[in-house]
């Protein structure tokens, strides 16, 4: 297995998830690197499980006639119908930024983990992205201009930005998650914006949809809403209208689960397009529909706005980021009666006078498209390897082990030598199957690329037993600890640690830098 590695990132997490996380990362003790957690079958209580569920989560923003949150709503104030049936919320929070608001950066004590900040309580993500895959230089100079021009009016306290952009060979990281204005600034004036590309229009499409779905796959992991400001050219129609396209330019399927993705992260899109009239030649299709439609189904399918620079482009985007600091979560589920998969449209509305309302018109439950349209759990775990992007579904800490800590002899293998390092999973981030012989059922692996890229080591392996209660309750307290190994030659090292439960079909990634004297 080849993984290409591009750079490394960590992911910020809100509080209530922190809460959830009763396992401390540092604990003492940990399982054999290669023995499954095995013991006698017994019973396991029920609170250490996380069930299946049909919740829907939806955001909404709700703005008074000011523009401002509108605060102290109740939950009957909202009205919440699916497919035009009425639905009981039954789940319900308001989530506001609070006036005065801090944070405190943890001291790096060389653990290395997808959720860095314990005490993330108010983090607010917004996604930037900048579309270098459809678009013609000089849109490029545009989005770039407008966004350093937005982040030169400064952020939000405490509002962490990252910076993605869209290319015709991968999703490139330009800056993880930061709240300083200035590094962004920095690090987009230093961007290398690309000579122009010829690419057909359906590899351009694919591309597109593929790196879209990519974000989403890997901030599904934290809870809440986010904003993405798409700079975006000629993105593909999600309607697939096959009068206008050629019939086999992207299955529709392809769409669908891009769409699916975004919703099911709770990422709200706010595209703007760069430039129309400069777009290149080579991104015009015959009949071509407005741009304007394309980028309101986005939109509208994620509970997103059309941003129009003609509009103020510069208030569109203080709007976006302010829509996911200040908003309500609302949840219901899906009937027992009713699971057929498909699309379903969503209708909110709101019981106070000049109230303005933004949520999402639907969502998908189920898989959209045939089963074997979809991707297997190989291909996610090698998707999630390559991504330059930390996923954080699986919350994970990695810490290397210094030599004397070891536990392994020294390699002989040349002159290779054994890195060892930690890996600690909480238990309350994966879930555990009472219905199966092994109700523990994990994925761990790793590769270690050099700066290449080049992949010079790698391990996959499963982790899966049935614990008994004494076992769940040190797990409970120190994490499901797991000591891995790496043989590596000297030099310095990227390595990325996956983690892959199987009962929950989520993943999380870290990567580390490892120095081979």
């Amino acid at each position: 297995m080849t993984i290409p590695m591009k750079t490394r990132t960590c992911i910020l997490t809100p509080w209530w998830v922190v809460l959830l996380l009763s396992s401390s990362l540092h604990a003492q003790q940990s399982p054999d690197r290669q023995t499954p957690v095995e013991s006698p079958t017994v019973s396991i209580p029920d609170a250490t499980f996380k069930t299946r569920t049909d919740l829907v989560l939806v955001p909404v923003v709700v703005r008074d006639r000011r523009g401002e949150h509108f605060s102290g709503l109740s939950r009957d104030a909202f009205r919440l119908e699916e497919n035009g049936k009425d639905q009981v919320v039954s789940l319900f929070e308001e989530v506001k930024a609070e006036a005065q608001e801090t944070m405190h950066t943890p001291v790096f004590d060389g653990t290395y983990s997808n959720l860095p900040f314990d005490n993330a309580r108010q983090l607010r993500l917004t996604i930037m992205v900048l579309d270098l895959l459809n678009t013609s230089p000089l849109q490029r100079t545009d989005g770039r201009d407008l966004l350093i021009k937005f982040l030169s009016k400064g952020l939000a306290s405490n509002q962490p930005v990252s910076l993605l952009c869209l290319t015709n060979k991968d999703l490139q990281l330009v800056h993880p998650f930061t709240s300083d204005s200035t590094m962004l600034i920095s690090a987009l004036k230093k961007l290398s914006l690309g000579s122009p590309k010829i690419m057909p229009r359906r590899d351009a499409a694919e591309k597109t949809l593929r790196q879209l779905a990519e974000i989403a796959q890997a901030y599904s992991g934290i809870p809440g809403r986010k904003t993405m400001i798409f700079a975006a050219g000629d993105i593909p129609e999600p309607m697939l209208d096959r009068a206008i396209y050629p019939a086999d330019l992207v299955a529709a399927e392809a769409f669908q689960l891009t769409f699916k993705s975004l919703i099911d992260a709770n990422i709200s899109v706010y595209p703007f397009e760069l430039l129309a009239w400069a777009q290149d030649p080579v991104f015009r299709t015959p009949r071509q529909r407005s741009s304007d439609l394309s980028l309101r189904e986005f939109a509208d399918a994620t509970g997103g706005n059309r941003c129009i620079e003609s509009n103020d482009l510069m208030k569109c985007f203080a709007e976006a980021v302010e829509d996911s600091r200040s908003y309500y979560m609302l949840g219901f589920s899906v009937r027992a009666d009713d699971r057929k998969p498909g699309w379903r449209n969503l209708t909110v509305k709101v019981s106070a006078e000049h109230a303005n309302i933004r949520a999402r018109n639907g969502f998908y439950y189920g898989s959209p498209g045939p089963s074997d349209k979809q991707p297997t759990a190989h291909d996610a775990e090698i998707n999630a390897l390559a991504s330059p992007l930390a996923y954080n579904a699986v919350p994970m800490s990695v810490r290397v082990l210094p030599p004397a800590a070891a536990a392994t002899a020294p390699s002989l293998i040349g002159d290779k030598k054994a890195v060892e390092f930690m890996v600690t999973i909480p238990l309350a981030s994966i879930r555990l199957d009472p219905s199966s012989a092994s109700p523990l059922d994990l994925e761990i692996g790793a590769v270690a690329l050099t700066k290449d890229p080049r992949e010079i080591a790698e391990f996959l392996h499963p982790v899966h037993g049935n614990p008994n209660p004494e076992l769940l309750q040190k797990f409970a307290h120190e994490g499901i600890r797991l000591r891995e190994k790496l043989d590596l030659l000297p030099g310095t090292y990227d390595v990325r640690c996956m983690v892959r439960d199987n009962n929950a079909a989520q993943i999380g990634t870290v990567v580390f830098p490892v120095d081979v004297k």
